[in-house]
């Protein structure tokens, strides 16, 4: 079975964006170029919810480099009830069960899934249980306000620890896994 990833940069307060959806606070810089080449190389798919979907298919399409290729050029499902259509290359559009369709898309062959960002979908993966790991690249910055990463969940999610890696830039990224996915290993 393939594994489902979410992977999001946030500050030390929990935000995955600030006011407004601003991202400029996060720290890109080559070593962590390098962790996201290295991270990434098995994945084949990626997940959204519409806004995130909608953010990414608005920069990308227009960049150059290997993340612009690698984004381009990977499959995409977006999850909406409100798109009629999803253009950016390699993208099919979703509105129906989410739960049943990342399911599937699990239970296919193939690399990694990866979820950035899409906090209302992460919520619906979570409380389906969908989720095999998390990498987290914690940003050395307090927003105060924002959107937080992990919300509507009212249930306790235990975690196991499975890499830390600290970067010169002061970015931590953690990788965790729900517990029940990582006994007797």
């Amino acid at each position: 079975m393939r594994k489902l990833i979410a992977w999001d940069m946030v500050t030390v307060d929990g935000f995955f964006e600030g006011p407004d959806r601003d991202i400029g606070w996060f720290v890109f810089e080559e070593e962590l170029e390098e962790y996201i080449r290295e991270t990434q190389e098995n994945a084949d798919t990626l997940v959204f919810g519409r806004v995130t979907y909608e953010f990414m298919a608005g920069i990308w399409p227009s960049e150059e480099g290997w993340i612009a290729e690698f984004m381009n050029n990977i499959e995409k499902v977006v999850f909406s009830r409100t798109l009629k259509s999803a253009d950016w290359n390699n993208t099919k559009l979703f509105n129906g069960n989410v739960a049943e369709e990342v399911a599937k898309l699990k239970a296919r062959d193939g690399g990694d899934i990866f979820v950035f960002g899409s906090a209302d979908l992460t919520a619906t993966l979570i409380e389906h249980d969908l989720i095999d790991e998390y990498h987290l690249g914690i940003n050395p910055i307090i927003l105060g306000s924002g959107s937080p990463l992990f919300k509507g969940s009212t249930n306790r999610l235990p975690l196991k620890h499975l890499e830390t890696r600290t970067l010169k830039s002061g970015v931590v990224i953690l990788h965790y896994a729900p517990e029940n996915r990582h006994e007797g290993r």
